[in-house]
């Protein structure tokens, strides 16, 4: 072949690919339901699109033990509060609420007064098993103290991180959430939006059968859990709803502690068990007519700092206003609860094609955020943004295109209720940092491209709780301030 051939040839295919660049749908044509064919643009082909590169050996690397620069008895005082917070992702205030973590901070400064102060962390996923929260309560509980995992659901749905568990074969589970079981005829799902039974559901028809139902809870010592969480004092178990009544016995170690009776009746219970020594490897048996709806157990210590993990798998979290809000207001006033952490979002990432609708989503979580300001007035709010998540598009993953409308919507919804954010998102890097934290050595995240290895989870979650204790510090130091001024 001639040169001039090879020439014409060459230049043939690169006009022949110039018009297929040029008029070749953006979105692709898709072939199947799970095929669509792609062809590159010029700019993909051509033009560097600068995106945004993450060194998550950096982000390792520059992780620090703010415990060690800011220990609770302020021995070291001159930390500058203002460079410390350059190092990490700070908390967000609103504007107009500066200060609007104070009521916590004052019960978490006056633990000797209050004994207990409670917060509660719900969220998606992202925190099954206890994670991220688990290494948050150690860290609290190691600097203000208190031992146990606080609330606990009856029955594992998925391995816990701080906590084994083990149930007789009998159990129902039931959620306010997901896929939510229509033979239910109420919405009195409790705390954890879920409740437990050992014996079918009943109905205004009930009648009593002739024979006894029963089943045991089983929960022991983690080898992979925290130190804390391993022994405790109290027992609480969280009930109601109950056609008769029900007979109790708890167990450590295969010895008797307790042989006691569970209510009947519609309203919120609360059996309480406290131990004059501390215990561990917990069993309780039931048996009765009817279960109770067991909406949670708990494991604490007389005083401290309690973090309540209370994953909600699938959920958006948009569900306190789904469930009985009754329930859910004398449930956070037995519970004495403090602090709501709210970890939501990712769950409605792939379903969020606009900004229009990113601002609908942001409106239905302002409702929760404010029926639950509402439900507890004292408390406060911290909300905690989605982290990033990635899609394959074409050849690479990179961010869900709307993500950034959506964390922006939850954040505006979130100062709009007088409660403080924290952008997960951007302490992992921001754009397309999934990917580099998938393809980090070790991984700090999993190859589904959403939630994060144990590696991962455990530098994310001291990213939070540096960021909360610099806060928690800045408002200890403001008080003292205060106290001198006058």
């Amino acid at each position: 072949m001639k040169p001039k051939h090879v020439l014409y040839f060459v230049v043939s295919v690169f006009a022949i690919l110039g018009v297929l660049m040029a008029v070749f749908p953006k979105d692709g044509i898709r072939l199947t339901d799970d095929w669509i064919l792609y062809f590159p643009s010029f700019e993909e082909m051509f033009i560097d699109k600068g995106k945004n590169k993450i060194d998550t050996d950096s982000i390792v690397g520059n992780q620090f033990n703010i415990d060690s620069l800011m220990p609770l008895d302020d021995s070291i005082k001159e930390i500058d509060l203002e460079e410390l917070k350059k190092l990490l992702t700070p908390l967000e205030f609103p504007k107009d609420k500066p200060h609007a973590l104070d009521n916590f901070f004052e019960k978490l400064n006056n633990l000797d007064k209050e004994q207990k102060v409670r917060i509660m962390h719900y969220g998606d996923s992202q925190i099954e098993g206890d994670r991220i929260t688990a290494y948050f309560r150690s860290k609290l509980q190691g600097r203000y103290g208190g031992l146990g995992m606080g609330l606990c659901s009856p029955v594992a749905v998925y391995s816990q991180f701080s906590i084994l568990q083990e149930s007789s074969q009998n159990w129902y589970r039931y959620t306010g959430f997901g896929m939510i079981d229509n033979r239910v005829n109420h919405v009195k799902y409790g705390p954890m939006i879920a409740f437990n039974r050992f014996a079918p559901l009943t109905d205004s028809v009930w009648k009593c059968p002739e024979t006894k139902y029963s089943g045991w809870l089983s929960f022991s010592k983690s080898d992979i859990g925290y130190s804390n969480t391993k022994k405790f004092k109290e027992i609480y178990i969280y009930y109601g709803n109950a056609k008769e009544k029900s007979r109790l016995r708890i167990l450590s170690n295969d010895e008797v502690l307790v042989t006691d009776s569970l209510q009947k009746g519609d309203s919120l219970f609360v059996y309480k068990y406290v131990s004059s020594d501390y215990i561990d490897n917990v069993k309780f048996e039931f048996e009765g007519y009817d279960s109770p709806d067991i909406y949670a157990v708990s494991f604490e210590d007389a005083t401290g700092v309690y973090v309540d993990n209370i994953p909600l798998r699938g959920s958006s979290g948009t569900v306190f206003t789904t469930t009985n809000g009754g329930l859910l207001v004398q449930s956070f006033a037995v519970l004495g609860t403090d602090l709501f952490i709210l970890q939501f979002g990712g769950n409605s990432v792939p379903y969020i094609e606009d900004k229009k609708s990113a601002e609908q989503f942001g409106n239905y979580f302002y409702y929760q955020l404010a029926f639950l300001k509402n439900a507890v007035p004292n408390a406060c709010f911290i909300v905690i943004g989605p982290s990033d998540m990635a899609v394959k598009l074409k050849a690479d993953f990179e961010t869900y295109p709307n993500l950034e409308n959506i964390i922006e919507e939850i954040r505006k919804a979130t100062h709009k209720a007088g409660g403080v954010y924290w952008d997960m998102y951007k302490a992992m890097g921001g754009e397309n940092s999934m990917t580099a934290w998938v393809n980090a050595d070790p991984p700090l995240a999993g190859t589904d491209y959403t939630h994060f290895t144990p590696y991962g989870t455990s530098v994310i979650a001291n990213m939070f709780y540096n960021a909360f204790i610099l806060e928690a510090t800045e408002y200890t130091k403001r008080m003292k301030n205060e106290q001198i001024d006058k």
